[in-house]
């Protein structure tokens, strides 16, 4: 392989690998955080993507330099083939572990939900138990008004029948 296919090798893999990098950059941005812009998205997103460019390049590196057979376009080909073989594995570790960042945080999500809904529900039996559900008879103090006595009995309401 002469130094002129050398060099359209490196240039067309390194466009490949820096294509693809930007899909998933874009991509992996969306599906990890949505419309909401968050800070901490596009950095996950960002560190993973610089992760696949530098592995992916220091691949087509090494492949530039493997003699796989052929001579001038046919090599070309050849070596672009592999190339892209071994950038849609690494597409795919890429999508792996946005992936799991997207779950890990979508449980993260629901368990601070619960605690909230727990804590809302913490509230509202607090404010059952202590605010007063009746208007307290006249000349009584306290959230707790007293039960008038049962007419048959002098006393609070009877069980007997």
């Amino acid at each position: 392989m002469n130094d002129s296919d050398y060099v359209m090798l490196l240039v067309l893999g390194t466009a490949i690998v820096l294509l693809d990098g930007q899909i998933l950059y874009h991509s992996g941005k969306r599906y990890l955080g949505g419309t909401s812009g968050d800070e901490s998205t596009a950095s996950m997103t960002r560190l993973v993507v610089v992760l696949f460019h530098l592995v992916a390049l220091g691949i087509l590196a090494l492949i530039s330099t493997i003699d796989i057979g052929g001579a001038g376009l046919q090599a070309i080909v050849m070596r672009l083939g592999v190339v892209l073989l071994v950038v849609a594995i690494f597409h795919g570790a890429a999508l792996a572990v946005l992936t799991r960042m997207r779950e890990s945080r979508q449980v993260e999500s629901h368990r601070r939900q619960a605690e909230q809904r727990i804590q809302a529900r913490g509230d509202h039996e607090r404010q059952a138990r202590f605010d007063p559900v009746v208007a307290p008879v006249a000349g009584q103090d306290g959230p707790m008004p007293e039960v008038t006595p049962s007419i048959e009995a002098n006393g609070p309401y009877s069980t007997s029948q």
